[in-house]
């Protein structure tokens, strides 16, 4: 009898779940597949096959069975985690952030709540809210590093090296045999001028981590930034022998070797580096502008990078990786772009400009006027300038400064059609009904044929009308 009112059913559901939490999601599939089909009404059961399923690479059927469990036990956030754990790997990163939330709502003593959270914020843009969460997770996780390593790498990516290197560290307590925190601490610390502690920092990234590239060469470049030119040499010498197509290698190399006066070994270093990826940066920059007019954007972005790591300071070239990024979709690594070219040249009114664009596609409206006020200040006549900061005040719930630009602009061109209808729109939100309407009637004379004439016409109509007996 037991069987028939789900006691075997639950003896599959457990069977399944211990075969899970054994790593064999194979071997457990089976048996929570008839759980499922005996207990319909079991967010549990749904719940274990969801993440066997995800455990297979399924995710399009786990998300399915998570978002099932969630339904029927709407108070339990495991389901929602699950979800929105298979949403980030699928690339849905709105809806694995709000679920994720969701989850938080439910019960915010799960780290795991945050944490997943955080990488949909992370990976959205929101560097400050995915900051935060992952300060939340580690606060209820004393001793998981994961949080504190994620939090370290996005105060890297942001410049806060300080803060980066105290994040590191504390994921470093927990657990010492993390290569990336060793890593990440010894190139923040290098970025703060502390020489000496980030090559300590970098020989215990390559003790852990010896066939990797990447650490040995910046193991090189933080030895000879401490005046370790022969330890320099040595550490390019283990890059080199994992991977000999690396020009920078070569570079750092020969740099150290002229710092030891082997004149003849640094020559050789460089001819090597050149042989591995010749070009400067203008040669490198007109090659991506050239992928550009044919309409290939990752080889541009490619190209428009070695154009950067030749020339670190040259603003056309990070403005020229930037607008790429942007094309892309990376809009985060656009302004971040931006952001470089601007530190190395204010004058420059493409990166003003661009940027703002960037930051209102991200919804920074506030940013975005402010970028395109900047630009005004090298470009004071523009009317397309003060035009588009009036667009960005307006769509930052700033009517009134709205209203200002584009009185501007009409004060110089009057005829200017678009403009008489945005300056109508903030009259109205501020209160000058009667100039609004004369605005308005503008517009639809200069442009009777504008797809949003007829809108404003028949609006303008109604307004008139007698109202009715």
């Amino acid at each position: 009898m037991g069987f028939l009112f789900g006691g075997g059913a639950r003896a599959l559901l457990r069977r399944g779940s211990e075969r899970l939490a054994a790593g064999d999601a194979e071997g457990a599939l089976p048996d929570l597949e008839r759980a499922v089909e005996r207990l319909p009404r079991d967010a549990r059961a749904w719940y274990a096959r969801g993440k066997a399923l995800g455990a297979l690479g399924r995710l399009a059927d786990a998300e399915r069975d998570f978002g099932r469990a969630a339904a029927l036990d709407p108070a339990w956030p495991l389901p929602l985690l699950g979800r929105a754990w298979a949403r980030l790997r699928r690339g849905d990163l709105e809806g694995a952030r709000d679920d994720a939330g969701a989850a938080v709502e439910r019960d915010p003593s799960r780290a795991e709540g945050w944490f997943n959270r955080a990488q949909a914020r992370a990976r959205l843009g929101d560097r400050e809210g995915a900051a935060a969460d992952f300060g939340e997770a580690a606060a209820r996780a004393p001793t998981w590093a994961a949080p504190r390593l994620e939090r370290a790498r996005l105060r890297r990516a942001a410049r806060d090296h300080a803060g980066a290197v105290e994040d590191f560290s504390a994921a470093l307590a927990i657990d010492a045999t993390l290569a990336d925190a060793w890593v990440g601490r010894g190139n923040a610390r290098r970025a703060l001028a502390d020489a000496a502690g980030a090559a300590a920092d970098l020989e215990r990234a390559a003790a852990l981590r010896a066939g990797d590239v990447g650490v040995w060469s910046a193991l090189g470049h933080a030895r000879a930034a401490a005046g370790d030119a022969a330890g320099a040499v040595e550490a390019y010498d283990r890059a080199i022998a994992l991977d000999a197509t690396r020009a920078d290698v070569w570079y750092g190399r020969a740099a150290a070797r002229e710092a030891l006066d082997d004149v003849d070994g640094a020559l050789a270093d460089v001819l090597r580096a050149v042989e591995a990826d010749p070009g400067t940066a203008d040669e490198w920059y007109a090659r991506g502008h050239r992928h550009l007019e044919k309409g290939r954007l990752s080889p541009a972005l490619a190209d428009f990078s070695r154009a950067v790591d030749r020339a670190p300071s040259w603003a056309p070239a990070l403005v020229a990786r930037a607008d790429v990024k942007a094309a892309l979709g990376d809009f985060a690594g656009a302004d971040d772009d931006y952001g470089l070219a601007l530190a190395f040249d204010r004058g420059a009114l493409e990166a003003w400009v661009n940027r703002a664009v960037v930051r209102a596609a991200r919804g920074d409206f506030g940013g975005a006027a402010a970028d395109l006020g900047r630009a005004l200040e090298l470009d004071a006549g523009s009317l397309e300038l003060r035009e588009a900061r009036g667009e960005a005040r307006w769509a930052g719930d700033d009517p009134a400064a709205a209203f200002a630009d584009w009185d501007a602009v009409v004060e110089r061109a009057p005829e200017r059609a678009s403009v008489r209808r945005l300056r109508g729109l903030a009259r109205l939100a501020v209160g000058d009904e009667g100039g609004a309407v004369a605005d308005l009637e503008a517009f639809v004379r200069l442009a009777p044929d504008d797809p949003d004439a007829e809108v404003v016409r028949a609006a303008l109509a109604a307004r008139a009308a007698p109202p009715p007996a």
